[in-house]
């Protein structure tokens, strides 16, 4: 078993590299990787957000979705989307678009 790996529910963990997208499904997660496959857990949005809090790379958008910025292919500020790689377009809410832009500059001076 890795060392830097995360629970995800059941017996599943996953390295937190491979994972593009996480997104609510009532009390479902559907993981979406870089490989292109999905995952559905029986694990709330709520709580793989605690797990993945210590990888600094993944940001909560919206209600329903925690992206990993790695995997952002373009950003429209003016209508608060990201597009991800997989095509995939995300909305940021109002109240987390600060938190995002800060969390995207930042990682632009690393």
């Amino acid at each position: 078993m890795k060392t830097n790996t995360i629970h995800i529910g059941g017996r599943k963990s996953i390295c937190p590299d491979e994972v593009m997208l996480l997104e609510a499904n009532e009390n479902y997660t559907v993981l979406y990787l870089e490989n292109g496959k999905k995952i559905l857990v029986a694990t709330t949005l709520k709580t793989l957000e605690q797990r993945f809090v210590d990888c600094r790379k993944f940001i909560r958008t919206h209600k329903s979705h925690i992206v990993n910025i790695e995997f952002i292919s373009d950003y429209q500020s003016d209508n608060n989307k990201i597009m991800m790689q997989n095509k995939k377009m995300i909305l940021i809410s109002r109240r987390r678009k600060n938190a995002f832009r800060l969390k995207i500059d930042s990682d632009k001076q690393l």
